[in-house]
This record gives structure tokens, C-alpha cells and sequence, in this order.
């Protein structure tokens, strides 16, 4: 061999670049003839294209779909992944009129569903390969329309590193409080954890796939610490077959039954003592029995798992931690000098942010290098640091400090260089907006006091910020609300303290005075298992409690202070000048603030509409409410309070209903049959044919009864069976009307099939204290699950007192029905409802309709009333009257515009011939009422719906302005989705995202926002026995959709929990709570949103009226332009800014053009009257 050679093999060996990456063939489409080379399309429904356009280069592949159940991906076998490697997959993609459905990515047995955008975006996702070699790389849309393109594929083998506290070492998902270890796995973010051993078993997205014996195993080893014992909880999300069996062990050997479940639903069970203590316990996930036959591609499995959380309390005393995972890329590795890395540092403002690596110099001279770190966004550099080191021989430690401001989606690189680049490596990291530092005002002369403006998430950690102002300075217009934070980070741990405001003094000496101001503490809530990858666990603040008693403040930690200053309508406007207080135990500090109140006034009516849920029970339970009296108090406090949010809950009225009476229609359930009546023409039939609900028919209103006198109850019965069991029920009521529990008469009978006569005298069972009864007709005994099934039909019942004469009206199911015998009351309704208008000026308000029926995606039950069935004359006859009545009476109050019908939730489009049905028997009667869906604007439903109200992520603007130029209304809601990258409600998103959704609704030119629910404190499914405290467990948890009791399956932090009670020590504080709720930063930011578009619309109403006056000032074309949202707000649906300043700098154009237009159109004024 030529010597050049063996030298240039050596300089190859010894510097070339990290080689580890398995190559996706053909990344980006460029090669191919008819098809790209190494891809393949399979699937279902469809076309998969070859593109000759392409984010870079000349192609790009694209999937596309017509059906909603179209699903279709490109493939690749010609990449092999190593088992236990861990793995970054990213590619970019854009979609065109996407609609339903997903975009599927990824390994075949690790795949990531991510929603579409449409404009060119990169994804991307880390995963462990699992111990499978059958999986393939594929990129396509799951159940959906439209059109998706993919290009420019990667696949990057990753090192993951943990924070290190000392020789502890914690990774995502992990944390230590007060001596006990907790692993909440991070599956929302990937399958891997630090605690993963190994995973036989499929992943998708945010859940385990188990099937055909699958096999996943954790491995808890806290350090040195050793575990006294342990519990671990897990929810399995979706089952089909076999069973959940969990196993434990020390030595991976011999394994332990912990627990099994063979249904949907949580299991939490403690792990046998025989396993303690213990440094280390292994914990087994096997499938078993768990085989489904069918397709293996994109198999949903037997059964999934989506939650899995280990506690374990520990040995002797230990500081608290919170783990965390970053992925490192080593992009080049030079043999020469090997380098270790052991930490990038907290990667977070205000932690410990160093990096720390090991360098070995295998040569017997010193070596100088460089290392140098860079941290960047968007290829904007936001923080740089390096530094020289000169390494002896051997190994050498080396420290790198850096500083980090910046929040947001980042990358850093770590370079070593000497006489050239030995070591690259490369991160990328997400730093939540509650940790971002490169806001907020220092204050002169004070080093522990500084401020920021409302739109900001505070972290306890982060530093104080280097901008210094003079005061805090803030801007309102009359009627407006505005918020600023006042933070205390004190050098020392300070008691007692308190914070006040005398109030504003102003333009020749006007007063703003402090019953305008509100002052409350930021609380914060610890987030345990964040919502999605934009959130972290954590504390995060979100609930205002009022600030009623002095507080402990901890050295080096921040406390925020929200305090809201809202500016009366008769305010002069000019620059107000105030102090807030500031003292504590041997502490004082005094701030000035500067308040400018604006030349205008903003609108008491509001102009977006809103509809938000609110639960007056739910109240009633947290604040240990007992009279209806006390009740109707706390509930008149929280009108008032979305009414100082310019928000309108659904039912804007409490305990005032309009009276519906049908006139004689007294069977409530059950329908008439016609079909071989006992007697007449018609009897009433039963039908229970759900099995997980009792079915009754029910006499109304309740019967009065004299105890000690005779009663006697006479039926005719006919089973759908010989031998059934059907149940006639009385229940038992005492004088005030309250159901006397355990005093109900059972009359449980078999039935022969036919028709048969049954008498019981009741007298013995009607004691003193009963002195009403009800009659329940069941054809099967009632059971608490629901369980029971069957059919039964019921003639000529009577219930007879004293002197014989029977009390039952229409007891042979024969009276006919006219348009007159209804009558309704709106008396109270109508009271209730002005007051609450005049107050309140609520901006829309539902209307329910009785014996509409109704439904969501998961299930639908008819209309009826009484016994009639939506579709028989007689229902059709007693409906039309009611809603011909109720259209009127709105009409002639004037609310028509304010009022819809809500009828239906989130159908499917299974459902969609039943919801016309609906829609079309409204508009039969009622053309004017408002009827409303939460559905995206289709050509399947339109004609039928006047008020759309889609998911913001399946909003589409074509499809919604054809529907609004038809006439039609468009809103738009969130809930539990969408969730990142949206605008979303989470408590562990940026603060700004639920303002930026009001700007958003003005861009895209929606008329209102809807949200399911603003006091969703508790789950049932999840919290079965007790209450949830939403101040302990931030987690709004699933709840009905047939959701087993003990189900912990997560929606999202804060969804539907806008308010927290004021009750913090729910379930333990059992004292009576009458004040009105603690509102949230989300709320705050709610109203924040909706007055900017205030601030629109107050702009837009000055440029129409100097249009029609002719004013051609170049103010007014100025002003237009001010009407567009900018990009640097928000784009797009998905890309927004995630810190406010974009949006107060352009409020700040719009409020001074307002004024200026106001000066225009006043002059116009004055000189047409001259």
C-alpha cells in the first residue's frame, strides 16, 4: 500500500464526522423516475403524488384525500433503526384545505400525529426505536381530506441528558418532594424516559399500543436512595381485548402481580412489601391475551396506555427536584480528542446554566481549545459564550457558564475547536414562555421590586430585569380594565407583608379612586403532567385570589402582585399619577405609578358575543352553599363578575325558567303505542334498550297523599318476555317536596307476556312524614349501572284516595292534544332577564327547548313531550305551539339577535341527517330563532344551521365567510382541543395565547367565542368519592362520554376553568362561602382580548363614519390599514407571537388613531354646524 494512502486513512479514521446517523434515502424526493426512489405509497382511499414543487430542491411527495376516511402515507424500508436508540425524526409539510384527520409520521411502531398547517412548517418529534425490526419510516394523513406535502426528511440518533443535581440524576417526568420519588411519564412529549428499560410494545403519540404480547419495563433507581415503598397508576385509554397485567421485581427475574385490568379505566395499586426497601424496582406492563386479528399496519392494539405515574417514599432526607431531558446530536466527533458531555446546564433563565464536560487529551503535550456555545432561534443568535482552556494531559473538567434570557423553541450548539473544529454537537429545546427573562422593569433604587405588564406568565426563578423604568406606566381607555404586575424578589425572607393604593390623582385634581383598584397575589398551581410540549410540569400561576391578609415572602424567589385598575366612564382624560405601598416585617418600598386615561370610552355593549358554560351547582357544592337564598346571592356575584369580562355565561338568568305547560301531558319518558292497547287505543311503552342507563316513565307532578288514610295503586301490565321482571315504583316526598331516601315502595312482578291486571293497596307504606308520592314505570328493575334491559307496556293506571276517585290524569294514555292547551310563563324568566340585561348588557344568551332532544358524537336520544314522539301529530302539534309562543314573545322583547338554540354538541357526521331533522323542525316553527351548532361550515349541513360554531383548528375562512355572506353567523371555540401548536386555554401555555385568540377572531372576521365551561373543578370519572381541589390538581380530567368511575385520562390543564372557588381547602374547609370567585390570568387575558377588539371596532366605526362624511384626510387611509393584524401578531392559526408586545405596540396605533379620527370627525361636525 502507497504511504500517502495510510496516511490519509489515518487523518480519516481519527477526525472524521459522527457517522452513527442512518440515512434516509432519497430525504428529499429529488431522485426517482415515475416514483421517488425507495418510497412506496400504501394505504387506503386516495392518490399519492410525486410533486415537481418542493420546500427545497424540485419535488416534494403529497398525499390526497376526499373521503373523511381516507388514509394514505409514503413509505421506506430501506432504513433500519437500532433498538434502544434513541432518535429525532423531522420533516417539513404544508397542507392545502385540510379537513379532519391528522398528519401520521415517523417509524410505523413509534409514530406522531401532528396537525396540518398550512403554510411550509417543520416537525418533528423524539422517540426510542422499540425492540421491533419490522417497523418502517412513513409520512402521510390518517381520516382525512385535502391535500398534504412532505420533503426534506431527517433522522438523527440522539444522547439524552438529565439533570444532574449532585450525583442525583432525574430526567423528564421526574421529581422529589418532601421524601417522595414521582415518575409521571412524559408520554405526551415521546415514549422515552430516563426510567425506560425497555419497550417490546408499539407507540403512538402520547400512548402505548399494546398487542400480541407486548412488554414495556421501567426501572426506578432514585441515586442512592432506597425506596421504602411504592404505588404506581395507570390509565388504559382505549380497550378492545385481553388484559393489562403489571408486574414487579428487583432483579428483573423474579416478577410480582401488582395488578391487572381488562377494561377502559385506571388502576393504582401499591407494589408488594415483599419488594422493600430496595435501590431499584423494575416494573413490567404486559399485554396479555391481548392478539387482535385484523391489518397490522397502523393497529390500534387491544388496548393503549396513555398515563403511567410511580410514588415512592424514600430513605432519610433529601432536597427537592425536578428532573429534566434534553437530546443531544453529536454532529462531529474528532477521535483525537474525545469529548463527554455531562450537562448543557438547566437550558432555563434563572437556573443553574452551566455547561460541564470532559475533555481527554491523549497526547503527552498541552492542548489549547476553545469552547464555545451558542443559543439561537430562528437562526437569530440570542445568546453567545466561549471560552479558552489549555488541557493538560488526561482528562480535564471543563465549565462553561452562559447566560439565557429568551423563551421559545431554541437551539444551542456546542463547538470545540483548536487549530480546528474537534467537537460539534447540537440541542434543541423548549423554553415555556413562564420562563422567559428579557421582559419587565427594574425600578430606581430598588434592587428587589420590579414590574411588568399583564400579558406575562411569572416564574419564581428568573432573574430581575437589566430595562429599568422610572415608574410603572400604563394606558386605559374610560370603561376599560387594565392590569399590571407589581413583583417583589426579595434578598431576604420578609413576613407580613401587604400591599395597598390610596388611588390616582389626574388633570386638575380628578380622582380615580382606589374602589377602582383590585389587588390580588399571582397563586400558583403545580402542574404535574403537562398539557402538551409547550407546557412543563411545574409551578405555573394562574389563580388571582384577592389580597385579603398580609403574606410570607421567601428570599430570591419572585411574588407577583396583580393589580387592575379600571377607569370610570366619566374619567378626564390626561395622565394620572399614584403610589402603591409596599411594606413588611423591617421592609418598605413605595412605586409610583402613571396612569393615561385615553380620550374615548369604550362601548358598555360588547361587540364579539360570547357564550361560556358556567355550573351554579357545581358552585353551590365548593363554597358549602344551603339555601337557595345564599345560593342565589353567590351566583348574582359571579353574573357580575363575567360581566366585568365583557363575557356571557350560556344562561345568564338563575332559578328563572320559562314555565312550559303542555296542558294534561303528565307521562314524562315512555311513548304511546297504538299497536294492541289493554283498552282504548293506545297504552304507554317502556323501552330500555340502553345498557348503561335506567329508563323510566314518570308521572307528573307529584301526587298529595294523607297518611292513615287508604290508597290503592291498579295497573295493567304486558311484558316483551315470559318471566320478565318489570318494577313499578312510588317514590316518597316529605312536606317541603324532598325525597325522603330509602323509603321508596318497590313493586317488582313477573310478567307472563301478556296482558294482566295488578292491584296493591299502598296504605301501610305511607308513614306520617310522606305527604307526596311519585309513580315510576320501569320494565326492568332499576339497577345503578344501568345494567338491565327490556320492554313493557302499562294501561289504564289509577291511584286511588279515600273517596275512590283516581288521581292519575289521562290514566288510559287517551287524551288528544290542541294547539291552545299550552301555556307558557315567561314572568319570572322575563324579569330575570331584564334586570340581568340592564346590568349586565350580556352579549348572547341560550335558549333550551323542552322535548327537542339532542345529543353529541357519542350519542343522540329524540325529541318528545311527555309520551309523544318527535314525528306523531300530537308531538308535533303541542312543539309547534311552544315554539311559535317562544319566537313571538323573544320578537316582541326585542332579543331575538341575542338569543340561539343549542341543542346539539359535536356531531359527527353519522349524525348529520339527525341533526337536520332537528334544525328543520325549529325553523319549521320558528324560522326567527337562532339555531346554533359546534360544527365547521359544510355543504352538508347549510341551510340548517344560522350560527356556526366550529373547533378553532378545523375553522376554515373560505368555507366560513360563504356561509356568512349566505347570511349565516360564524363563532369559534376551544376546549381540550385544539392544543399546540393553536392558541389554546391551557393554564400551561404563555399567557398571551387567549388574548391573541380575540385577535385572531378579529383577523379572521368570527362574530363570537364559545367555551364549554368556565367552573369545571371536578371530574367524577376521576374523583369518584370526593371533590377535586382545582387549586391541588390543575388537571381538568375526562368526565361522561360513557367515562368509567375511577378513569383518570387527562383533557388539559385549566380546560373549562376559567374561575377557581374561593375555597381553597376544599373537602377540609367546611365554612359557607359567600364572595364570588377568584378569577384566573386566563380570564384576565380573556377580557384584555376581548377589549382590543373593542379598540377595533371603536376604529373601524370612526372610518365608516367619515367615509359617509367624506373626510379624505390621510388619517383615515392610515387608519384602515391599522384594521389588518399584523403577522408579527399572528400570521396564521398556528404562528403567533407567544410574548405581548406585538400586540400593545399595535394597540397602542389603534387607540392614538381613534383620538385622531375623533378630532377629524368632531372638526367635520363643528364646521357643518357653522
Amino acid at each position: 500500500m502507497p504511504k500517502f494512502i495510510v496516511v490519509l486513512l489515518v487523518i480519516l479514521l481519527s477526525s472524521c464526522a459522527y457517522s452513527q446517523t442512518p440515512a434516509v434515502p432519497n430525504a428529499s424526493f429529488e431522485k426517482g423516475a415515475a416514483t421517488p426512489e425507495n418510497w412506496s405509497a400504501a394505504g387506503n382511499g386516495g392518490q399519492a403524488n410525486w410533486e415537481t414543487q418542493g420546500h427545497t430542491g424540485h419535488h416534494a411527495i403529497s398525499v390526497s384525500g376526499s373521503k373523511p376516511e381516507d388514509a394514505l402515507y409514503w413509505k421506506t424500508q430501506a432504513t433500519k433503526l437500532q433498538p434502544g436508540q434513541v432518535y429525532r425524526f423531522s420533516f417539513w409539510s404544508k397542507a392545502q384545505n385540510p379537513g379532519g384527520g391528522c398528519i401520521i409520521s415517523g417509524p410505523s411502531d413509534a409514530n406522531c400525529d401532528f396537525p396540518f398547517n398550512s403554510e411550509w412548517k417543520r416537525y418533528s418529534y423524539t422517540f426510542m426505536a422499540p425492540e421491533r425490526n419490522d417497523s418502517y419510516l412513513r409520512l402521510g394523513h390518517w381520516n382525512a381530506t385535502g391535500k398534504t406535502f412532505f420533503d426534506d426528511v431527517s433522522l438523527t440518533p440522539l444522547t439524552p441528558l438529565h439533570h444532574r443535581q449532585g450525583d442525583l440524576e432525574l430526567g423528564q417526568g421526574e421529581r422529589i418532594t418532601q421524601g417522595t420519588y414521582t415518575f409521571n411519564a412524559p408520554l405526551g412529549t415521546s415514549n422515552y424516559a430516563r426510567p425506560l428499560l425497555s419497550a417490546k410494545a408499539a407507540f403512538n403519540s402520547n400512548r402505548w399500543v399494546m398487542g400480541d404480547d407486548a412488554i414495556v419495563i421501567y426501572r426506578h433507581r432514585v441515586g442512592n436512595y432506597r425506596q421504602h415503598s411504592a404505588t404506581v397508576q395507570i390509565n388504559v385509554n382505549y380497550y378492545v381485548a385481553g388484559k393489562l397485567v403489571v408486574e414487579a421485581s428487583q432483579d428483573g427475574q423474579t416478577w410480582l402481580p401488582v395488578a391487572e385490568i381488562a377494561k377502559q379505566g385506571s388502576v393504582e395499586a401499591a407494589l408488594p412489601a415483599a419488594l422493600f426497601p430496595a435501590s431499584e424496582v423494575l416494573v413490567r406492563l404486559r399485554a396479555a391475551s391481548a392478539a387482535v386479528p385484523g391489518k397490522q399496519d397502523s393497529n390500534p392494539g387491544s388496548f393503549q396506555i396513555d398515563h403511567y405515574t410511580y410514588t415512592a417514599n424514600l430513605e432519610g432526607t433529601m432536597p427537592a427536584a425536578e428532573g429534566h431531558t434534553i437530546f443531544l446530536a453529536e454532529k462531529q466527533v474528532d477521535n483525537s480528542l474525545p469529548i463527554a458531555v455531562k450537562t448543557l446546564g438547566d437550558l432555563r433563565p434563572g437556573g443553574q446554566n452551566v455547561v460541564q464536560l470532559t475533555a481527554d487529551n491523549p497526547s503527552t503535550k498541552p492542548l489549547s481549545i476553545r469552547a464555545s456555545f451558542k443559543i439561537s432561534t430562528d437562526n437569530h443568535n440570542v445568546a453567545t459564550t466561549f471560552k479558552d482552556f489549555t488541557l493538560a494531559p488526561g482528562k480535564t473538567d471543563l465549565k462553561l457558564p452562559y447566560q439565557l434570557l429568551h423563551a421559545g423553541n431554541l437551539t444551542a450548539d456546542l463547538n470545540i475547536t483548536s487549530s480546528k473544529l474537534m467537537y460539534a454537537a447540537q440541542t434543541e429545546f423548549n423554553v415555556p414562555a413562564m420562563f422567559a427573562a428579557d421582559y419587565g422593569y427594574a425600578l430606581p433604587k430598588m434592587n428587589d421590586v420590579w414590574w411588568a405588564e399583564g400579558p406575562y406568565k411569572i416564574s419564581q426563578e428568573r432573574p430581575l430585569p437589566a430595562t429599568q423604568r422610572d415608574a410603572v406606566e400604563i394606558h386605559a381607555a374610560r370603561n376599560e380594565y387594565e392590569p399590571f404586575q407589581l413583583v417583589i424578589r426579595p434578598q431576604r425572607d420578609i413576613k407580613q407583608v401587604t400591599v395597598s393604593c390610596a388611588g390616582f390623582t389626574g388633570p386638575g385634581g380628578a380622582r380615580i379612586s382606589k374602589e377602582y383598584i383590585s389587588l390580588c397575589t399571582v397563586g400558583y398551581v403545580e402542574v404535574t403532567q403537562p398539557t402538551d410540549n409547550t407546557g412543563m410540569a411545574g409551578l405555573w400561576p394562574d389563580p388571582l385570589p384577592p389580597l385579603g391578609h398580609p403574606v410570607d415572602l421567601q428570599a430570591n424567589r419572585n411574588q407577583p402582585f396583580w393589580i387592575t385598575v379600571y377607569v370610570p366612564e366619566g374619567a378626564k382624560p390626561g395622565e394620572y399619577r399614584g403610589v402603591v405601598q409596599l411594606t413588611g416585617q423591617g421592609w418598605k418600598r413605595a412605586v409610583p405609578v402613571h396612569l393615561w386615561v385615553r380620550s374615548f370610552t369604550l362601548p358598555r355593549e360588547t361587540h364579539v358575543q360570547s357564550a361560556f358554560g358556567f355550573s351554579p351547582d357545581v358552585v353551590r357544592r365548593y363554597q358549602n352553599l344551603e339555601t337557595p337564598q345564599e345560593l342565589s346571592s353567590v351566583v348574582d356575584r359571579y353574573y357580575h363578575n363575567f360581566a366585568q369580562h365583557r363575557i356571557a355565561p350560556y344562561d345568564p338568568v338563575f332559578n328563572a325558567p320559562i314555565k312550559v305547560d303542555f296542558g294534561g301531558v303528565r307521562w314524562q319518558g315512555g311513548q304511546y303505542d297504538t299497536v294492541a292497547p289493554f283498552a282504548g287505543k293506545r297504552s304507554l311503552l317502556v323501552n330500555d334498550d340502553n345498557p348503561k342507563a335506567a329508563v323510566t316513565a314518570m308521572y307528573v307532578p307529584e301526587i298529595e297523599v294523607q297518611p292513615g288514610q287508604p290508597y290503592r295503586l291498579k295497573f295493567a301490565v304486558r311484558t316483551a318476555k315470559p318471566g320478565q321482571t318489570y318494577q313499578v315504583t312510588l317514590n316518597t316526598y316529605d312536606a317541603t317536596g324532598t325525597w325522603m331516601s330509602g323509603h321508596n315502595l318497590d313493586i317488582n312482578r313477573q310478567g307472563s307476556g301478556a296482558w294482566e291486571q295488578v292491584t296493591v293497596d299502598v296504605t301501610n307504606h305511607l308513614t306520617p312524614q310522606m305527604h307526596f308520592v311519585a309513580l315510576n314505570l320501569r320494565p326492568v328493575p332499576w339497577a345503578e349501572d344501568g345494567s338491565g334491559t327490556g320492554s313493557a307496556w302499562f294501561d289504564e293506571i289509577s291511584f286511588t284516595g279515600p273517596d275512590g276517585k283516581n288521581l292519575i290524569e289521562d290514566s288510559g294514555f287517551e287524551n288528544e292534544v290542541q294547539p291552545a292547551q299550552v301555556k307558557i310563563d315567561f314572568s319570572a324568566f322575563d324579569r330575570a332577564m331584564e334586570k340581568s340585561l340592564a346590568q349586565y348588557h350580556f352579549s348572547a344568551w341560550r335558549i333550551p327547548l323542552e322535548g327537542m332532544g339532542g345529543g353529541t358524537f357519542q350519542a343522540r336520544y329524540p325529541g318528545h313531550i311527555g309520551a309523544y314522539a318527535e314525528g306523531t301529530p300530537e308531538y308535533e302539534t303541542l312543539f309547534g305551539s311552544y315554539l311559535r309562543q317562544l319566537q313571538d314573545h323573544l320578537e316582541q322583547k326585542g332579543w331575538l339577535n341575542k338569543a340561539y338554540i343549542y341543542w346539539f354538541d359535536e356531531p359527527d357526521t353519522k349524525d348529520y341527517p339527525f341533526v337536520r331533522a332537528g334544525m328543520e323542525r325549529i325553523k319549521k316553527y320558528a324560522p326567527k330563532l337562532t339555531r346554533m351548532l359546534t360544527e365547521e361550515p359544510g355543504d352538508a349541513l347549510a341551510g340548517a344551521v344560522d350560527l356556526w360554531c366550529p373547533i378553532t383548528n378545523n375553522y376554515d375562512p373560505q368555507k366560513a365567510q360563504q356561509r356568512q355572506q349566505a347570511g349565516d353567523r360564524v363563532w369559534w371555540y376551544v376546549c381540550t382541543g385544539p392544543k399546540a401548536p393553536y392558541a389554546t386555554l391551557f393554564i400551561d401555555h404563555p399567557a398571551v395565547e387567549l388574548r391573541t385568540w380575540l385577535w385572531q377572531t378579529w383577523k379572521y372576521h368570527v362574530q363570537g367565542i364559545l367555551v364549554w365551561e368556565s367552573t369545571y373543578w371536578t371530574s367524577p370519572a376521576a374523583y369518584p368519592d370526593t371533590l377535586q381541589n382545582p387549586w391541588h390538581d390543575p388537571m381538568s380530567w375526562v368526565s361522561g362520554y360513557g367515562t368509567a368511575p375511577g378513569t383518570k385520562s387527562p383533557w388539559g390543564n385549566g380546560d373549562g376553568r376559567f374561575l377557581y372557588p374561593p375555597n381553597q381547602e376544599v373537602g377540609m374547609d367546611k365554612s359557607k362561602h359567600l364572595e364570588g370567585p377568584v378569577n384566573s390570568i386566563r380570564f384576565e387575558m380573556l377580557r384584555e382580548g376581548i377589549e382590543d377588539y373593542e379598540y377595533f371596532y371603536l376604529l373601524r366605526d370612526e372610518i365608516q363614519q367619515a367615509q359617509r362624511k367624506g373626510i379624505k384626510a390621510a388619517a383615515v387611509t392610515q387608519a384602515e390599514q391599522l384594521l389588518q393584524v399584523p403577522a408579527a401578531v399572528t400570521a396564521n392559526m398556528t404562528t403567533f407571537a407567544t410574548e405581548p408586545q406585538p400586540i400593545m405596540v399595535h394597540r397602542e396605533k389603534l387607540a392614538q388613531a381613534i383620538e385622531t379620527l375623533a378630532t377629524l370627525l368632531n372638526a367635520s361636525s363643528a364646521t357643518h354646524l357653522r
